[in-house]
C-alpha cells in the first residue's frame, strides 16, 4: 500500500459544470496521481455559458477545511484559486500561517469564460496587499496581469518583463505569465518569471472555444509536479504540455466554452 503519495491542497471555488475550479483541479490531480484534498471557498451555479449565481463560504467554515487537512495530511504543496471577496481572503490568509513553508501557487481567478466576475472588484486591492505575496508562483493571464499592475497594455517582451517586475514588487516570488499569442498567433506562449529571469514555454496554439477551466489546470498542474518534487522550470514545462494536450483533445459538450480533456 502506498503512503508517501504527494498531497496538494486545492482551496478554490465550485464549478457545477465540472470544467474549472475545483472539480478541475481534482482532475488534473488524479490524472497525475497526486492526492487532492480540497477546501472550498464558494458554490457558484454554471455551465459553459454563464454564471447563474454564487454563494461565498463563510470565513470559519474555509478555516475549518483548511484546517482538518492540515492536522491529517503531509500537504506538500497549495493551489489558490477564486477568493472572490476581501473576508474570504483574510480567512484563508491567516489559516495559511501554519502552513508557511509550503510553495503556495496562486491563479489570480478573476472573471470567468463568460464574463462575470469571480473576484469583486472592490477586492482586488486586498488580494494584491494579502494574497499576491504568499505566492511562491503566481499564474495571471493578461487581463488579470494588467489590473493587478495598472499598466494600459503588453504587447512585447519589454512589457512583460516590466510587468513580471511590477508584480514581483507586490511581493509574488515567481511570475508565469500566460501569454496566449503575443509575438505568434500560431503560437500559445507563456512567460515563466524566475530568478529574476524569464524563461519561454511555446506550444501549438489550437483554434477551439473550448477553453473553460484552462488557468485552473495549468496551476494545479503546477502544484502537482511541485508536490512530486520537479523544480519550477520543469514543473511549468511538463504542466504547459499537459494542457497543450488537453485543449487538443477538449471536450465539445454544453453550449458555449467546453471543458478541457483531463484525460486525453
Amino acid at each position: 500500500m502506498k503512503k508517501n503519495i504527494p498531497i496538494v491542497l486545492s482551496i478554490a471555488g465550485s464549478d457545477s459544470s465540472g470544467g474549472a475550479g475545483v472539480q478541475a483541479d481534482i482532475k488534473t490531480l488524479n490524472t497525475m496521481k497526486v492526492f487532492a484534498t480540497t477546501a472550498i471557498t464558494c458554490v457558484t451555479a454554471q455551465n459553459t455559458v454563464e454564471v447563474n449565481r454564487i454563494i461565498k463560504i463563510p470565513g470559519s467554515i474555509i478555516s475549518a477545511q483548511i484546517e482538518s487537512v492540515r492536522k491529517d495530511f503531509n500537504i506538500s504543496a497549495i493551489k489558490l484559486g477564486m477568493l472572490y471577496d476581501k473576508e474570504i481572503m483574510l480567512a484563508v490568509r491567516q489559516s495559511l500561517k501554519s502552513l508557511r513553508k509550503r510553495p503556495i501557487i496562486i491563479d489570480p481567478v478573476m472573471i470567468s469564460k463568460s464574463g462575470d466576475n469571480l473576484l469583486k472588484p472592490s477586492a482586488i486591492k486586498s488580494f494584491k496587499e494579502k494574497i499576491v505575496p504568499l505566492a511562491y508562483l503566481l499564474t495571471p493571464n493578461l487581463e488579470e496581469a494588467l489590473k493587478l499592475t495598472q499598466m494600459k497594455r503588453i504587447r512585447d517582451e519589454e512589457d512583460i518583463k516590466e510587468c513580471c517586475i511590477k508584480l514581483s514588487r507586490l511581493g509574488a516570488k515567481n511570475i508565469l505569465l500566460k501569454g496566449g499569442h503575443i509575438e505568434n498567433p500560431k503560437k500559445s506562449i507563456d512567460y515563466l518569471f524566475y530568478k529574476r529571469k524569464i524563461y519561454r514555454f511555446e506550444s501549438k496554439r489550437y483554434t477551439t472555444v473550448n477553453t473553460h477551466g484552462t488557468g485552473c489546470t495549468l496551476s494545479a498542474a503546477i502544484s502537482g509536479n511541485i508536490a512530486k518534487g520537479m523544480d519550477l522550470i520543469k514543473a511549468t514545462d511538463e504542466s504547459k504540455k499537459f494542457v497543450t494536450k488537453a485543449i487538443k483533445k477538449s471536450l465539445d459538450i454544453g453550449a458555449g466554452s467546453g471543458p478541457l480533456n483531463h484525460f486525453p
